[in-house]
């Protein structure tokens, strides 16, 4: 069973882009991306990170960013928002301005991820954040990013606290953001918590646990209370989220690996490969191979590279 690159280490996820930028801090890298123009490859074929990343996009030209199988042509004014485990996708013509910023939660000594989520929303692997700013939280937004440019330069005692109180003030933005993106009131933020807690188990577990039932004993509630607490929240069942979640993956693998439909439905723990099949027509309204088929017409097209070979 083949997949998709997972890069572990930020200064590997340099290397690939052909950027000749390098951290000495394991945890964390910022850095201005107008300092890559003239370095980075023209493409960067499908791949994920086991660490956060967040993107400035002030100004891009030519560039065609994919996340979560969303495609974006030259966003400018955004801030982008990447989870670990993501699957992330850009080629580029042209030259790309704003600030990018690799992190790991070990950074901010988050106690848990699901805690982490709870806090920062906008880092939920199951949903697609590309959030417009107004000029307003961009020039507040540069300022952090440029501190910690700053910061990470210096060899000055304490710097590591003031970097991470500059990313926390900077993550905080990015929330007030999302809330006025979202409309998010204090009233409904109780029932945000239950589900960020579910999605984040669910993007643990979504491979062997396929069963409301078993993500409420998790978190100790009935199966009941948390189907209506996610669906008052996100506006769907927990049960579809499951299988969007599983969906995913799958399309995933069928889009960017060269595995078997029998291998693919193996690794998400389907009992038979007809089983696969079933769930995902009933999904997709399509089989397996006619979506993979569909997908890489289409790749052809808009000009993106081809499914990876691994």
């Amino acid at each position: 069973m083949t997949g998709i690159p997972l890069y572990t280490n930020i200064n590997d996820l340099h290397r690939v882009t052909g950027s000749a930028l390098r951290t000495n801090n394991p945890l964390i890298h910022c850095f201005d991306m107008a300092e890559t123009n003239n370095l980075l490859v023209g493409n960067l074929p499908p791949h994920r990170a086991d660490f956060y990343t967040l993107a400035l996009n002030l100004d891009t030209q030519g560039l065609q960013y994919t996340l979560n199988q969303n495609d974006f042509r030259e966003p400018k004014f955004v801030i982008v928002c990447v989870a670990p485990g993501q699957v992330v996708q850009w080629s580029k013509e042209g030259d790309w301005f704003g600030y990018c910023l690799f992190f790991k939660g070990a950074f901010l000594e988050v106690s848990t991820p699901a805690n982490f989520l709870q806090q920062y929303p906008f880092f939920n692997v199951n949903e697609t954040n590309l959030l417009p700013i107004e000029p307003v939280h961009s020039e507040a937004m540069q300022t952090n990013f440029r501190q910690l440019i700053a910061e990470q330069q210096t060899a000055a005692a304490f710097s590591n606290p003031i970097m991470q109180a500059t990313l926390q003030a900077l993550l905080w933005q990015v929330r007030r953001v999302y809330e006025e993106t979202n409309r998010i009131t204090p009233s409904t933020k109780a029932r945000a918590i239950i589900t960020a807690q579910f999605q984040y188990l669910v993007n643990e577990h979504f491979r062997t646990l396929t069963t409301v039932d078993e993500y409420a004993d998790r978190l100790n509630i009935t199966a009941n209370h948390l189907s209506q607490t996610v669906r008052e929240t996100i506006g769907k069942s927990a049960k579809r989220i499951i299988s969007q979640r599983r969906l995913t993956e799958a399309c995933y693998l069928l889009q960017y690996t060269s595995n078997t439909i029998a291998e693919i439905g193996d690794h998400l723990c389907f009992s038979e490969s007809t089983h696969f099949v079933k769930f995902f027509k009933k999904e997709t309204g399509n089989t397996p191979v006619s979506y993979r088929s569909n997908r890489m017409s289409t790749s052809s097209v808009d000009g993106h590279p081809q499914k990876s070979h691994l």
